[in-house]
């Protein structure tokens, strides 16, 4: 039997489904793939609270797999990256932070509050994990990069 309510449901779950198909076939550069998982790291900002997810775009449903909560402003960078069997998510915030989670288990294993300025990018380092570190680079709005090692929390 079908009921308006029922029919409400369905609608709504049908337009989140809709949305999400739509950010991943036109912001799937912007936003960051992890091909590896065929995962979708998506930004979203609601309400003054910024959130991280990560969807499975391999089922055709686009489930929610994770969210990391944590900055208290709009996040303008993210990237992904493995070291040392362990997957990580760092992201750069206008709050002035640099955050890395673990996505495994979900815990957020540093932040870096030393910056004067919104922070605009960040990017794991290869060259630096090769070389016994496991860093994260970042610029921001005062104009200058820093580079933080994440597995002993300092700058370098």
């Amino acid at each position: 039997m079908k009921t308006l309510g029922n029919e409400k449901q369905k609608s709504k779950e049908e337009e989140i489904h809709l949305i999400i198909q739509y950010w991943v076939r036109t912001l799937n550069i912007k936003l960051g793939w992890i091909y590896d998982f065929e995962k979708l790291v998506v930004n979203y900002v609601m309400f003054f609270i910024t959130i991280i997810f990560i969807f499975d775009t391999f089922c055709s449903l686009s489930k929610l797999l994770n969210t990391f909560i944590g900055h208290t402003n709009r996040i303008y960078s993210i990237d992904y990256s493995t070291f040392d069997n362990n997957q990580f998510i760092c992201s750069g915030s206008d709050d002035k932070t640099i955050r890395v989670w673990n996505i495994e288990t979900n815990q957020q294993i540093q932040s870096f509050n030393k910056h004067s300025g919104s922070v605009y990018c960040v990017k794991f380092s290869p060259y630096h994990y090769y070389n016994y570190h496991q860093s994260v680079i970042c610029s921001s709005s005062n104009n200058i990069i820093q580079f933080w090692d994440f597995k002993n929390n300092q700058q370098f």
